[in-house]
């Protein structure tokens, strides 16, 4: 028996729900929404200089060596890590006292007399 495919409309419905989700923003100019800033941590990959020894051999006058003598060196080649950034956002919400109906800040007051199902 092959593979079951059991939604297979499941992928564009969540699309469009994203789309009209997204849609419902506050809007910023509107006088009863306020903002503040969010931090949130985001994960980057960055680069360093990692420092390792290295080895050469240089002529001398050690004579049990050959002539030859072993010298270090501290160089450095490109390493890469994950590290932890810290970003901020602005965030739009209501104002105390204003509730989110949909994309609009209401009144507590008109809010718990148009709202039936949950009154204040």
């Amino acid at each position: 028996m092959g593979p079951v495919r059991a939604y297979p409309l499941a992928l564009p419905v969540l699309a469009v729900l994203g789309l009209i989700i997204s849609a419902w923003s506050l809007n910023p100019d509107d006088p009863n929404v306020c903002s503040h800033w969010e931090s949130y941590a985001v994960t980057v990959q960055e680069s360093y200089a990692h420092p390792f020894d290295q080895i050469y051999y240089t002529r001398c006058t050690d004579i049990l060596n050959w002539f030859k003598c072993t010298r270090h060196r501290t160089s450095y080649k490109t390493a890469y890590r994950r590290g932890v950034r810290t970003m901020y956002r602005r965030r739009s919400q209501c104002c105390p006292g204003y509730f989110e109906s949909g994309d609009l800040c209401v009144h507590s007051q008109f809010y718990s007399e148009f709202n039936y199902e949950n009154p204040l």
